[in-house]
């Protein structure tokens, strides 16, 4: 449906809901990266103990889609994880530029993921998040290494500042739900060719097997064709017995022939 408003067409039609988490060590600004997602606020300091989930719309190519992103917080436990990736389909897994231990556990967290939830076609959005750009001068982790970390595990990569990056953020943001979509279309596409290349094999196995009951109907009625077509057995044994009278006769004038020559001597 739309509804013009303005002069401009609005779409009302929603895509399936993409639900997102956002994990990595505390500290390294998941809960600044939300809110950036969010809003185009930022906030500095955050409860390091409060865990959110927020209900978000996006506008993506004329469609909405509806998008709830987990804010975690604490250790990053194997009960913890095994949470997230039971809610999510869309990670974004966040280290601090000037925090190497953070870009470490970052690391191991997607491998983690990764582990649990193979990437393919059905499987997991994964976008490592490098944060605190801005901070040149306490870097810890420069920027290669986080594009070669994302290159290896077969990721999304950005590097963002939450604190002066809004358009960044909001960059980081539609790219990955747009890949997360295009993942969902994807793997439509692959089930509807793995439909259609099973229809076709059954297709092909009736079809074989109509030509071997074919075949085998039309040997039978070949055999009983030529077993009609045979000469009588009856006219058979006139002819041999015909032909061994004739043969006895010749030995036996034959026989004579050489009797008269032999006396002749």
């Amino acid at each position: 449906m739309k509804k013009r408003r303005n002069g401009v067409h609005v779409h009302h039609h929603t895509l399936k809901t993409i639900r997102a988490v956002v994990v990595g060590k505390d500290g390294v600004g998941k809960s600044a990266l939300t809110v950036r997602f969010l809003t185009k606020r930022f906030i500095g300091e955050y409860d390091r103990t409060l865990e959110a989930t927020y209900r978000h719309h996006l506008l993506v190519d004329g469609q909405f889609v509806p998008l709830d992103i987990m804010d975690t917080a604490g250790k990053n436990s194997t009960e913890k994880m095994q949470l997230c990736m039971s809610f999510a389909e869309l990670f974004f897994v966040v280290f601090s530029t000037t925090d190497r231990t953070s870009f470490e556990e970052a690391s191991l967290l997607a491998r983690y993921i990764i582990q649990g939830k193979p990437l393919g076609p059905t499987g997991p959005t994964i976008m490592i998040v490098g944060t605190k750009a801005d901070l040149e001068f306490a870097r810890e982790v420069e920027e290669q290494e986080g594009r070669l970390l994302a290159e290896e595990l077969s990721c999304g990569f950005y590097q963002v500042s939450n604190a002066e990056g809004y358009l960044e953020t909001q960059e980081l943001l539609f790219d990955s739900v747009k890949r997360c979509l295009d993942k969902g279309k994807s793997s439509a596409l692959t089930r509807v060719r793995e439909g259609i290349v099973e229809t076709a094999k059954s297709f092909r196995k009736r079809s074989l097997g109509h030509e071997v009951a074919k075949s085998q109907r039309e040997g039978l009625q070949g055999t009983r064709l030529r077993s009609f077509s045979d000469v009588d057995p009856i006219h058979e044994a006139s002819k041999v017995k015909s032909s061994s009278q004739e043969d006895l006769s010749q030995d036996g004038e034959n026989h004579r022939n050489s009797v008269v020559s032999t006396a002749s001597f």
